[in-house]
């Protein structure tokens, strides 16, 4: 191995020892270190935060009341097809400093 792998994967092999998680809390705050129940505690904490519990319909109305609404209007105008005309006006406004979340460009998509 040459030196400057070694160095790396020295690097990578002390930043991994970093990543273990060595504690976890229960529920009423004791520490939990036995691998066997950190991994019990973490199934049973994602199994109830996943779970498909019903959630409160008033609870829903709070949470909904104050949104704002879209008129029928705007809302009958946004569903309208998008034309040309209005993805060449977003191409242009788009500013051209880094990729996209497909990666690639600005410039990419003004060839294209």
């Amino acid at each position: 191995m040459d030196h400057s792998s070694y160095f790396f994967y020295t690097l990578e092999k002390k930043r991994g020892s970093k990543k273990h998680v060595i504690c976890l809390l229960t529920e009423d705050g004791n520490p939990l270190t036995d691998p066997v129940e950190m991994c019990e505690r973490a199934r049973t904490f994602y199994t109830g935060l996943f779970s498909l519990d019903r959630t409160d319909p008033n609870t829903c109305r709070v949470l909904w009341d104050d949104l704002p609404t879209v008129s029928v209007g705007d809302r009958d105008r946004l569903e309208l097809p998008l034309t040309l005309a209005e993805f060449s006006e977003a191409l242009c406004s788009m500013p051209t400093k880094s990729p996209g979340m497909d990666g690639l460009t600005v410039e990419f998509y003004h060839v294209f």
